[in-house]
């Protein structure tokens, strides 16, 4: 009787032992599951969002590029005609896409595909071309081709004339096979898989076979993911999330059924209405778990040895897991270096390990790279990006200090130090080691920029701190040779003021407030009008009027001055017609002309196309160009002159005596005004300054030019002029600069005179 109890209770106890292993076993099991779980699906979101920004990038260039030629087509004006399809073919080579098409606005299209001859098709019914005409650019599904009903995608982008309205629509085919293995990103060694939906969750591209949204499917495949998840069983919760997701334009995760259950992530691309989906099979996470279940089964022999093999093997296999999942989603395969998504999630958090040091974010911007490329091949650049990224991660000196590799040849480090000098010797050191870098028997000389942003504050973002940096390294490229700029308040003004300039003047632009004043000209003998320089002011709605001064050079900087200088010379042929209709004398009105136009001859024919849609004729208009101008490129200073006179241009030689040119590019040019700069006009009174006056114009009028002073202020100086043979004399002397209307009130005065 005792033995049977005593067995009984030994059978209850081996129950409960096997009840308890049990339950410990299930325990860790779910535990490990759901840690692993939880770092697969932050794994899947930050790969969603690289591989989105890859996206982006792809379709940004493309758009970019064919943005880039419709600005050249707006400048030659051939948007509206069929001389551009001799040229679509090179395009499409140059671009890389199958063929290129420019449509009119009544949806009738050329493209480049046709060889025999020219053959218009109509694509008004075409999506792309609806959104492409109203303005905006596009980028279609995958679609049938008007011609041989391949299958396409369609890169789209407008044409506007100047006036900034659309005049037509041009457009780039990939063909549909290419845009869908542009997408095809396997992950997780090839098991995982991504695709793009559309809001109505249509698939577009991506590995499961030839499926596209509104195309005739040739297999039975289903193409809309609500379709496919209708089809098995347990999607209720995953349908209804990826409905929600997509209502509401955000982002999220899903557990779902699709011919075997997988982990997915939906993200929102910021292209048309596309989502990217990140897909996992569940069996990733199975074979993460193996060797755990493994060793779970050896609890059941010990439970207290089992119980301490089974958390090393957690611990050993989360390490292992995080590092696996980390070599995906932080380090660019490019470099080996971390990228920017680990390098944000483990800023702060380094610098806050790190007592008793300085933090500074270092940005590394390697000078003239692109010429590089040029140079030695794209094949070279990249050797040498990697050669700097070795050396530049051999900078890196305690645990907690991080390098990434950014955009293209951009790299930024966290550097932790004890004093300012010890940073600064660090990267001259650096410098030192990047000057000259030996790729395939090629020593290549380099230059970088360096920006440095001290860490002051750690409720920064890391995005702010990176802008900080950036705006530091801006201020580097400044500098020639290799040098470093810290981030400072100063700097971050003058970028946010640079950059509401920016803004407003393409706003100033787009509003035309930029008018024409006019400065008159005097015949130095008849002391009568004979013509003006038209001068550029800017009218804010403000109601305030500023000077060249106060944009100038700005303009030029930012690639915006042609756009002032044609809102310039527009606004002269207007007054000038104005005048005509008034009876006032027809007098020839000079214009400065930018640099932007010594390096384009097209732009020439701009500015021409311009007085020929007001009736002007190009004899009264007068171009002027800088003596500084001469020492860019003699040859093509020379053939834009030459340009001038055949259009009917005559050319003054501005601020003469104050540039680096030669008397034998003076000699070599064809200028037919001489214009002295006011600094020289300023000496008269000195035997000296006379002397030197007088041998300018000696020599101008030896050369065959007439000559101009400007800047004339006082009576003696305009004597001294005047005796000379000056011919024309320019200053407040005479008139300071006028606006429009106080001019035409001296034009009036000077007819009744």
């Amino acid at each position: 009787m005792v033995l049977e109890i005593k067995t009984k209770k030994r059978i209850y106890f081996i129950i409960c032992y096997i009840m308890l292993v049990v339950l410990i076993t299930t325990i860790f099991r779910q535990y490990t599951n759901q840690k692993i779980e939880n770092q697969l699906m932050t794994s899947l979101e930050d790969l969603s969002q690289q591989n989105i920004l890859l996206i982006q990038n792809r379709m940004g260039d493309k758009l970019k590029e064919l943005s880039n030629l419709a600005k050249k087509l707006e400048q030659n004006e051939v948007c509206t005609c069929e001389e551009v399809y001799d040229d679509l073919e090179e395009f499409a080579d140059v671009f890389e896409f199958k063929e290129m098409g420019i449509a009119l606005l009544d949806g009738m299209a050329y493209m480049s595909g046709d060889k025999e001859e020219i053959t218009k098709y109509d694509i008004s019914d075409r999506e792309y071309f609806q959104y492409s005409k109203n303005g905006k650019q596009y980028i279609s599904k995958i679609l049938r081709h008007v011609r041989d009903q391949s299958l396409i995608n369609v890169y789209s982008v407008p044409i506007q004339d100047k006036q900034g309205e659309v005049a037509g629509v041009l457009f780039g085919i990939k063909e549909a096979n290419d845009f869908i293995q542009s997408f095809k990103v396997p992950i997780f060694n090839g098991k995982g898989d991504t695709y793009l939906i559309d809001s109505n969750g249509d698939i577009m591209t991506g590995t499961l076979g030839n499926v596209m949204s509104g195309i005739l499917n040739e297999t039975d495949e289903t193409t809309n993911l609500f379709e496919r998840l209708n089809k098995y069983s347990g999607n209720q919760k995953a349908t209804k999330t990826l409905s929600q997701l997509l209502k509401e334009n955000k982002s999220g995760s899903i557990y779902m059924n699709d011919n075997g259950y997988q982990y997915a992530n939906i993200s929102p691309t910021n292209v048309n209405d596309w989502w990217l989906v990140t897909v996992a099979p569940k069996n990733v996470l199975q074979e993460r778990v193996k060797e755990i279940s493994y060793a779970i089964q050896i609890l059941g022999g010990c439970i207290a040895l089992g119980a301490i093999i089974i958390l090393i093997l957690i611990i050993r296999m989360q390490k292992k897991s995080e590092k696996y999942l980390q070599g995906i989603a932080y380090i660019d395969q490019f470099t080996n270096l971390y990228n920017k998504v680990y390098f944000e999630k483990k800023f702060l958090s380094n610098i806050k390990e790190v007592s008793g040091k300085q933090a500074a974010l270092v940005i590394f911007n390697i000078r003239r790279f692109k010429m590089i490329n040029e140079i030695y091949g794209e094949h070279i650049g990249n050797e040498l990006l990697r050669s700097i990224a070795s050396l530049l991660q051999e900078s890196i000196t305690s645990e907690k200090e991080m390098m990434m590799h950014g955009h293209a040849d951009e790299f930024a480090a966290l550097y932790f130090y004890d004093t300012k000098r010890e940073l600064e010797e660090r990267i001259n050191e650096i410098l030192e080691k990047i000057e000259i870098i030996e790729c395939e028997n090629n020593k290549i000389k380099l230059s970088m920029a360096v920006g440095i942003y001290e860490v002051q504050n750690l409720e920064y973002s890391f995005e702010k701190a990176y802008n900080y940096a950036n705006i530091a390294k801006k201020d580097s490229k400044k500098s020639s040779g290799s040098s470093f700029s810290y981030y400072s308040k100063e700097l971050r003004d003058i970028e946010i003021n640079q950059k509401k300039l920016n803004d407003s003047i393409r706003e100033g632009i787009k509003k035309k407030e930029f008018k024409a004043w006019f400065q008159p000209k005097f015949n130095a003998y008849t002391q009568k009008i004979i013509g003006a320089e038209a001068l550029a002011r800017w009218y804010k709605e403000d109601g305030t009027v500023l000077s060249p001064f106060h944009f100038i050079e700005f303009s030029e900087q930012a690639g915006l001055i042609q756009d002032i200088d044609q809102l310039i010379i527009e606004d002269v042929c207007i007054k000038m017609n104005e005048w005509k209709k008034q009876g006032l004398p027809y007098i020839t009105v000079s214009v400065n002309l930018s640099r932007a136009y010594l390096n384009n001859v097209n732009s020439i024919y701009a500015l021409k196309r311009i007085l020929d849609k007001y009736e002007i004729s190009s004899e009264y208009i007068q171009m002027e160009i800088t003596e500084s101008a001469l020492v860019d490129s003699e040859e093509e200073l020379s053939n834009i002159i030459d340009m001038l006179h055949l259009l009917g241009f005559k050319v003054l030689l501005d601020d003469f005596g104050v540039g680096y040119s030669s008397l034998i590019s003076i000699n070599n040019l064809n200028f037919d005004v001489l214009k002295i700069d006011k600094s020289f006009i300023d000496t008269i009174g000195t035997e000296k300054g006379e002397y030197i006056t007088k041998y300018i114009i000696e020599l101008g009028k030896k050369l065959g030019m007439d000559i101009i002073a400007e800047g004339v202020e006082t009576e003696e100086e305009y004597i001294f002029l005047k005796n000379q043979k000056c011919d024309m004399i320019q200053g407040y002397y005479f008139s300071k600069p006028l606006e429009a209307s106080k001019f035409e009130e001296l034009l009036k005065e000077s007819q009744i005179k």
